[in-house]
């Protein structure tokens, strides 16, 4: 017995010290946000990040001051979805599918754990919400223009391209910066973005140049960051997530409480490129702001100059604007707001037409500048019911 507890000493003693190590290693190697990806992720028994990551992870309220409950409309749920459509909802995961037509709720569908108070990570629809709050910073005089250069609101970033890269290239994916949105090494950038504890640190650090800005689309969640990082400075005192109440939350009458994931307690820096949380009706709101040409009831919410700006496809790219991806269906075209696992708000204004989609998988892209493939698929539905209802 004494033999036994002896060798279970100094296996203990090995493991402590092989421990000790690791860490030493991790701080040496600045790959200590890998010990917040396993807790995030694999010790809660995830293979992946998911829509619920933001349950252990640092964050700050989005007070919903003026709710402004959504109507429905006067037709609101009475033609049932295609068996079609309904099957891909169950094999993806979805949580919830809302259609509103001309600004009411014509049709609500809730799968799984989703109802209408139900919180969800939206990913990348937060880029969006990233890139129209500096529209609002430029109309605020907090930022001088969408051309203005990058360095001139950080001027220690040290990166050098031949051409100046803009507050407009970041939010227009067109940055000639490296990136691999696609990687799923535990040491590529995309996972480094997602778990460490500095994100100002890390725009300034992590991001460096292999092209051009203005030559190629390339879709960057670190340079939407870096966006992130100039409205931080620019605001100061105020935070972001204040900004966004002030600007979007508040006036368009979100109706819940939503969260903005943080990188961290001790640094309080919002995850511009994909920390949002919120629910579906909620997210539905600036898709409608879309389509009424950024006038919500009334009150001008984005000039017209801003919307031709969201509305138009800059430099030579083909499937995203100014913080919104954007493509036709039979010659029409919608705009579109998309989040890992399928998260997706979609306007197609010359039908009325918002369409939101929120779950934990989604159809796989064959092109990272592709727009989500299910899109035009829930665009589909939608219009099935409005010929349906003769609407």
């Amino acid at each position: 017995m004494n033999k036994l507890f002896q060798v279970l000493k100094k296996v203990l003693k090995v493991l402590t010290i092989v421990a000790v190590l690791l860490v030493v290693l991790a701080y040496i190697t600045d790959t200590t946000y890998l010990f917040k990806g396993v807790r995030t992720v694999y010790f809660r028994g995830n293979k992946d990040v998911t829509i619920y990551d933001f349950t252990v992870q640092d964050t700050r309220i989005i007070k919903a001051n003026n709710p402004q409950p959504w109507e429905l409309h006067e037709k609101y749920n009475t033609v049932e979805l295609s068996k079609d459509i309904l099957a891909h909802h169950s094999e993806k995961g979805s949580l919830a599918f809302l259609i509103i037509k001309d600004g009411k709720i014509l049709n609500e569908n809730y799968f799984n754990e989703g109802g209408k108070d139900h919180l969800s990570a939206l990913w990348s629809i937060t880029k969006t919400y990233t890139s129209f709050l500096v529209l609002k910073a430029v109309e605020d005089g907090l930022i001088e223009s969408v051309d203005d250069p990058v360095k001139k609101y950080v001027p220690e970033w040290n990166v050098e391209q031949r051409d100046t890269l803009t507050i407009r290239h970041l939010a227009s994916m067109n940055t000639g910066l490296f990136w691999d949105e696609g990687s799923r090494s535990p040491f590529s950038l995309i996972a480094k973005l997602n778990f460490y504890d500095d994100l100002e640190t890390y725009t300034l650090n992590e991001l460096y140049a292999i092209g051009t800005p203005g030559k190629q689309q390339y879709y960057n969640s670190g340079g939407t960051q870096l966006l992130g990082t100039i409205l931080h400075r620019v605001l100061k005192e105020k935070t972001i997530t204040n900004y966004l109440e002030e600007k979007f939350w508040n006036p368009l009458g979100y109706e819940y409480d939503g969260k903005f994931i943080l990188d961290s307690e001790e640094y309080g820096n919002e995850k511009t490129y994909g920390g949002l949380v919120s629910t579906a009706r909620d997210v539905a709101r600036l898709g409608q702001l879309i389509n009424n040409n950024g006038v919500w009831k009334g009150q001008q919410i984005l000039s017209d100059s801003e919307l031709d700006l969201i509305k138009s496809l800059p430099y030579n790219n083909k499937t995203y604007n100014y913080g919104l991806w954007s493509d036709t269906y039979n010659g029409e075209r919608f705009y579109c707001q998309a989040g890992l696992k399928g998260q997706l708000c979609i306007s197609l204004p010359k039908h009325g037409l918002v369409i939101t989609r929120l779950g934990h998988n989604t159809t796989k892209k064959d092109d990272m500048e592709d727009v989500a493939p299910d899109a035009k698929r829930y665009i589909k539905e939608a219009l099935r019911i409005l010929e349906e209802l003769e609407l």
